[in-house]
Protein backbone atom coordinates (compact mmCIF):
# COMPACT_ATOMS: atom_id res chain seq x y z
CA UNK A 1 0.00 0.00 0.00
CA UNK A 2 1.16 3.50 -0.80
CA UNK A 3 1.92 5.20 2.54
CA UNK A 4 0.99 8.57 1.04
CA UNK A 5 -2.64 7.41 0.85
CA UNK A 6 -2.81 7.22 4.63
CA UNK A 7 -1.79 10.86 4.91
CA UNK A 8 -3.60 12.30 1.90
CA UNK A 9 -6.37 14.68 2.88
CA UNK A 10 -9.69 12.84 2.52
CA UNK A 11 -12.97 14.27 1.32
CA UNK A 12 -14.84 12.64 4.20
CA UNK A 13 -13.80 12.25 7.86
CA UNK A 14 -16.00 9.99 9.98
CA UNK A 15 -15.48 9.56 13.72
CA UNK A 16 -16.87 6.51 15.50
CA UNK A 17 -16.97 6.10 19.26
CA UNK A 18 -17.90 2.49 19.95
CA UNK A 19 -20.63 2.33 22.60
CA UNK A 20 -22.56 -0.89 22.00
CA UNK A 21 -20.00 -3.10 20.27
CA UNK A 22 -21.18 -3.62 16.71
CA UNK A 23 -24.11 -1.21 16.27
CA UNK A 24 -22.18 2.05 16.11
CA UNK A 25 -19.19 0.82 14.20
CA UNK A 26 -21.33 -1.27 11.87
CA UNK A 27 -23.28 1.80 10.75
CA UNK A 28 -20.12 3.90 10.41
CA UNK A 29 -18.40 1.18 8.40
CA UNK A 30 -21.34 0.86 5.99
CA UNK A 31 -21.52 4.65 5.54
CA UNK A 32 -17.76 4.87 4.92
CA UNK A 33 -17.78 2.06 2.37
CA UNK A 34 -20.85 3.46 0.63
CA UNK A 35 -19.28 6.92 0.32
CA UNK A 36 -16.06 5.44 -1.04
CA UNK A 37 -17.95 3.30 -3.58
CA UNK A 38 -20.58 5.81 -4.61
CA UNK A 39 -18.62 9.04 -4.69
CA UNK A 40 -15.18 7.61 -5.38
CA UNK A 41 -13.83 10.10 -2.86
CA UNK A 42 -11.34 9.48 -0.11
CA UNK A 43 -12.92 8.45 3.16
CA UNK A 44 -11.13 8.19 6.49
CA UNK A 45 -12.87 6.44 9.38
CA UNK A 46 -11.51 7.17 12.84
CA UNK A 47 -12.36 4.42 15.36
CA UNK A 48 -11.71 4.54 19.09
CA UNK A 49 -11.88 0.74 19.60
CA UNK A 50 -9.53 -1.00 17.16
CA UNK A 51 -10.35 -4.44 18.58
CA UNK A 52 -14.05 -4.15 17.71
CA UNK A 53 -13.13 -2.83 14.24
CA UNK A 54 -10.94 -5.90 13.79
CA UNK A 55 -13.89 -8.21 14.40
CA UNK A 56 -15.77 -6.61 11.50
CA UNK A 57 -12.76 -6.02 9.28
CA UNK A 58 -10.07 -8.72 9.61
CA UNK A 59 -7.58 -6.67 7.54
CA UNK A 60 -7.71 -3.99 10.24
CA UNK A 61 -7.14 -6.59 12.97
CA UNK A 62 -3.85 -7.53 11.32
CA UNK A 63 -2.74 -3.89 10.96
CA UNK A 64 -0.86 -1.69 13.40
CA UNK A 65 -3.42 0.76 14.90
CA UNK A 66 -0.74 3.43 15.10
CA UNK A 67 -0.19 3.34 11.35
CA UNK A 68 -3.73 2.71 10.15
CA UNK A 69 -4.73 0.72 7.11
CA UNK A 70 -6.67 1.17 3.88
CA UNK A 71 -9.30 -1.43 2.98
CA UNK A 72 -11.72 -1.16 0.05
CA UNK A 73 -11.13 2.55 -0.40
CA UNK A 74 -11.59 3.42 3.29
CA UNK A 75 -8.62 4.51 5.40
CA UNK A 76 -9.00 3.31 8.99
CA UNK A 77 -7.23 5.23 11.73
CA UNK A 78 -7.18 4.71 15.49
CA UNK A 79 -8.90 7.60 17.26
CA UNK A 80 -6.92 8.28 20.42
CA UNK A 81 -8.79 10.73 22.61
CA UNK A 82 -8.20 13.54 23.02
CA UNK A 83 -6.45 14.77 19.93
CA UNK A 84 -3.32 16.73 20.83
CA UNK A 85 -3.56 20.52 20.78
CA UNK A 86 -1.94 22.04 17.73
CA UNK A 87 -1.23 25.60 16.77
CA UNK A 88 -2.64 26.37 13.31
CA UNK A 89 -0.05 27.39 10.73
Amino acid sequence: MDVRLLHERPKWEIFCQVVDNFGDIGVCLRIARDLADRDGKRVRLWVDDWTVLGRLCPAAAAADPGRGVEVDGVVFRHWVQPFPDVVPG
